[in-house]
Parts: C-alpha cells; sequence; structure tokens
C-alpha cells in the first residue's frame, strides 16, 4: 500500500513538473491541454448525472407504459357481466386467454358438423334482405338504416326464434343511445360496438313488432325471440367471406332498459360476443314504447364454410 502511493505521487510530481515545462516552451499546447483536463473534470460528472437521469427517465417511461397497458387490458379482460359466472371465468382467464377464436388458430369446418341440430331454413320466417326500406318513422329511436350506404355483407340466422334476416348498419340517436332500424325485418348492428365475428361485443337490435309510417302494425323480426333459450345456436353469416360464425346463447334475461343491470349487457368484451335485443313487457300508449327489454347474449363458437 505504501509502495502505491509512494508511485502515485512520484508520478503527480513529475506530471507537475511537466506541466511547468510545458507551460514555458509551449504555452498553447500547455493552453490547450489545461482546457481538455478542465473540460473532462466538468463532463465526466455531468455525463454521469445525465446518464443516471436518463436510466430513472427510461424506468418511469417503461412503468408508464406498463401501467397503461395494465389499465388497457384491465378493461379488456374483465370477464363480461352479462355471461354466468363460471363461463365468464372461463372465457376470460388471463393464464388461458380469452375465449375467442384469434384468424390465424381459426379451424373453418363445414356447417353440418358443427350445429347441434340440422337448421330448416324454409321455417325460418321472420325478417327479410331488407328490399322493403325504411318503413318506419323516424322516431322512438328509430334512424335512418336503409339504403347502400347502412348496408353489410352479415345476415343473422337464429333457428329457434325462426329468424333469418340481413343485418344493417345502425348509430346513435339524437338523444345519444343505440338506434334501432327504420326497416322491422332487419337486424340492426350498432357501428359503434364489435365487428360480427371479432373480439368485442357486437350489439344487435330488432323490432318486436311495429307501426308503420301508413298506420299499418304488424309483427317484425324478433317477435318470437322469447323463444330463445340458453345452449341454442346463433348464426352470422358473412356473405363477403363465405363464412359462418357459429355462436352459443349463454344467458338471457329481461330487464328494464333503465335499470342499472342493463348497462352491463352493452359493455365491451375481450371475448367475442353477440348481443341481440329487442322489445317486451307492457306497452305504453303515450310514449309508443315497451317497459321491458329480452336481451340474447351469445357466446362465439365455431367458424364454418357452407356444406358442399
Amino acid at each position: 500500500m505504501r509502495r502505491s502511493m509512494h508511485a502515485l505521487w512520484a508520478w503527480c510530481y513529475d506530471l507537475l513538473w511537466f506541466l511547468a515545462d510545458l507551460r514555458h516552451s509551449q504555452p498553447r499546447r500547455f493552453a490547450a491541454l489545461s482546457a481538455a483536463m478542465l473540460g473532462s473534470l466538468v463532463l465526466v460528472p455531468l455525463l454521469a448525472l445525465t446518464l443516471s437521469d436518463g436510466g430513472s427517465a427510461a424506468s418511469h417511461q417503461h412503468q408508464a407504459m406498463t401501467v397503461r397497458t395494465d389499465v388497457a387490458g384491465a378493461q379488456r379482460v374483465v370477464p363480461y357481466n352479462g355471461l354466468p359466472t363460471s363461463i365468464a371465468q372461463d372465457a376470460t382467464s388471463l393464464e388461458s386467454g380469452p375465449m375467442i377464436l384469434p384468424e390465424q388458430q381459426r379451424v373453418v369446418r363445414v356447417l353440418s358438423d358443427v350445429l347441434h341440430e340440422e337448421i330448416d331454413f324454409a321455417g325460418l320466417i321472420y325478417g327479410s334482405d331488407g328490399s322493403e326500406g325504411g318503413i318506419l318513422p323516424l322516431d322512438n329511436g328509430v334512424v335512418p338504416s336503409s339504403g347502400p350506404r347502412f348496408d353489410t355483407s352479415w345476415e343473422l340466422i337464429l333457428p329457434s326464434a325462426r329468424i333469418r334476416a340481413a343485418v344493417v348498419q345502425v348509430g346513435l340517436t339524437s338523444d345519444g343511445e343505440m338506434g334501432s332500424p327504420d326497416n322491422p325485418f332487419v337486424a340492426g348492428w350498432f357501428n359503434r360496438s364489435a365487428v360480427p365475428g371479432e373480439p368485442g361485443n357486437a350489439l344487435l337490435g330488432g323490432h318486436r313488432d311495429y307501426q308503420d309510417r301508413d298506420g299499418n302494425v304488424d309483427v317484425g323480426v324478433c317477435w318470437e325471440l322469447d323463444e330463445t333459450r340458453v345452449g341454442d345456436q346463433l348464426l352470422m353469416f358473412d356473405g363477403a367471406r363465405n363464412h359462418y360464425f357459429v355462436y352459443e346463447i349463454v344467458d338471457k334475461v329481461t330487464i328494464r332498459p333503465d335499470s342499472s343491470a342493463a348497462e352491463k349487457y352493452l359493455s365491451q368484451t375481450r371475448e367475442s360476443v353477440v348481443t341481440l335485443i329487442t322489445c317486451a313487457g307492457e306497452f305504453d300508449e303515450d310514449s309508443h314504447s315497451y317497459d321491458q327489454r329480452i336481451i340474447v347474449v351469445a357466446l362465439l363458437t365455431a367458424v364454418a364454410r357452407p356444406d358442399a
């Protein structure tokens, strides 16, 4: 240790003599060297501090991104609170992933292989291709939905309610609520909800009955929706891809539209869900509306192509 200290002092002594000699013999070189040494004494600590702050900032940024990711994830993975608890837990387990069928993992099968029972298409008497156009007055939540700009490539098929109907786009009412179609024979897809077949809650609405602009009264596409039961199948046919997205009914309720419980059925989901809504209960002549809603929730289980 003493030898090391002695050697250090000897080196410093020699350096001082070298600098003194350099100052007299080569003043410009001495000035440049002094500036460099002084700069290093200032810059090295500053650089170390900067790197330390930068590392800290990077760490905070990473934490912030993680928090945002966690928050966003929490919004996506909260179990759909309209589903029975056991199904919701299975469908949205963080360990097992969502109960959806990602595009790259989908196994497209033949429709007859995934149906619980054969569909009697001739018996699907409620619904149409939408060619009647808008025949309902634009009030009580009805919004414009007829014409090419509202068309989709989708068709709703629900055998238990004898429904086969074109799906059109509907937007918001003037009150900021989900609108209903101006044609009572089609299903209205709320175009701010998820796309059918993809992760999220695809909201559909249909009329139970109607009175058109000429005063004619008749039944609508969802006249028999109350006949649907948990375990029944619901199909969304995508004509653009020639695929059926096959769902299973996992929940059905009848509730008041102004109840707190109604909001959960409009929530977005991690799993691929279709929620179909229609009117029910007592009809109020003054408000021209029903006091309850039937809500059917279906979970995606398979993707199939038509039988050859």
